[in-house]
């Protein structure tokens, strides 16, 4: 069992990886600015940041990533998927995962049962 620490430091390491995975897409996504945020304040905090944003600029985001070749299934390479997955979301507030399942969910994402 990892201490809160240790599971900040994986979910960084784990936000850096969702960017590298988008770089692999068929249209390589560069989302620049959400890795100067996470280089800047760390994962964690880049994503409580990411969380409290307008929906606009995630719109932008997610539209960019789905027309990146992968389609809706592109959106597991965004942070708002990352947070809701295990043993991430022990990291965040209700509040902070409604948030981004919500933001999932209206661009058409289907979680897996």
């Amino acid at each position: 069992m990892m201490d809160k620490n240790q599971l900040e430091q994986e979910f960084h390491k784990a936000m850096l990886n969702i960017y590298q995975e988008a770089l692999n897409l068929p249209q390589p996504y560069k989302a620049t600015r959400f890795l100067q945020i996470v280089n800047e304040f760390g994962g964690k905090e880049a994503a409580d940041k990411l969380l409290s944003t307008g929906e606009k600029k995630t719109q932008t985001g997610f539209t960019e990533l789905i027309l990146s070749g992968g389609g809706v299934h592109a959106l597991k390479y965004s942070m708002e998927y990352l947070v809701l997955q295990k043993p991430w979301c022990d990291l965040f507030t209700e509040e902070q995962l409604a948030v981004a399942r919500k933001r999932l969910e209206r661009v058409g994402f289907v979680f897996p049962k």
